[in-house]
């Protein structure tokens, strides 16, 4: 088997799913852990491929060895195979991430990587894609076993919290939060499509964001006619926060809530929030532009 050329901090070019051409760039080589599988030439579509790919990707993989696997090799076919991922029928995704976690739950020591991976290549900062519904699954069965030590589990228990509540299709949660006045409020969805922003304002970026989104004539013309919320919420407390809002539209909701932060999945800066006229998570975690697209989209 040819070894892989993995790239140092930089994103894989997925081969054997996609094609295409890595730049030239340092690289250390690493030896698979198996042979990748690749699909039928008679399946055409991008669909019936990806299935194909994430029912048979593990097929090839030695769950008997009890011991340990390389990380890095691990993490790199995590990698591929969340390409077919991203395209699969859904109900055939999970069925492969059940059958995956099922393969490897006896195993503790191998449990423990899998996860690991899961984390790198669907959740962590360096994740091509995240694919919050598929590492839910990893995270109940883990924070499940028995085999594994507790004391391993307690980041995950916190990220399984936040993701069950906040999952794309949930029904956004509530919290509450200190306004601008210094008073206590609350925020719960409704039947009005809501922009939630959760960042600092201190932020240049944001700052720059901001007047793109008051300048956008489209979104204010909804929130002046009260089709749109817009609730931007400091999750961290910074002094003299009221002055930093003081010039925000008086449209808006703003607040601070310390708190909101153990409750809602905010993994950019700022973390932009979607919720649609039946309360539930539309879109998460998005660029500006495309929240904003979306909402006015939503309200026409």
């Amino acid at each position: 088997m040819n070894k892989l050329k993995y790239l140092i901090l930089s994103s894989v070019c997925i081969s054997t799913f996609v094609g295409g051409n890595v730049a030239a760039q340092d690289v250390i080589e690493i030896q698979p852990l198996f042979e990748y599988p690749t699909a039928p030439e008679e399946l055409n579509s991008l669909a019936d491929k990806s299935d194909y790919l994430v029912e048979h990707f593990w097929d090839s993989m030695n769950f008997k060895n009890k011991t340990t696997v390389d990380q890095t090799a691990l993490n790199h076919a995590f990698r591929v195979y969340t390409a077919p991922l991203r395209w699969a029928n859904r109900d055939k995704a999970l069925v492969s991430v059940n059958k995956l976690i099922e393969s490897i739950q006896k195993n503790p020591a191998l449990f423990i990587q899998f996860t690991k991976a899961a984390e790198e290549n669907m959740y962590g900062p360096r994740a091509e894609v995240w694919v919050d519904e598929v590492y839910v699954q990893f995270l109940k069965a883990f924070v499940k076993n028995k085999k594994v030590q507790e004391e391993r589990k307690n980041k995950y228990r916190k990220q399984l919290q936040q993701l069950e509540s906040c999952l794309v299709g949930a029904k956004a949660p509530g919290f509450e939060f200190e306004n601008i006045k210094g008073t206590t409020s609350s925020y719960f969805p409704m039947s009005t499509v809501t922009m939630l922003i959760f960042g600092n304002p201190k932020d240049t970026d944001w700052r720059l964001a901001r007047l793109r989104m008051e300048t956008n004539v489209s979104l204010s013309q909804a929130v002046d006619k009260g089709k749109v919320n817009i609730l931007y919420i400091l999750p961290e407390k910074i002094e003299n926060w009221q002055s930093e809002v003081s010039n925000y539209p008086s449209d808006w909701t703003i607040g601070c809530s310390e708190g909101v932060k153990d409750i809602y999945d905010m993994r950019v800066d700022p973390s932009i929030y979607v919720v649609g006229s039946d309360g539930n998570i539309f879109m998460k975690n998005v660029p500006l532009e495309t929240a904003v697209n979306s909402v006015v989209d939503l309200v026409k």
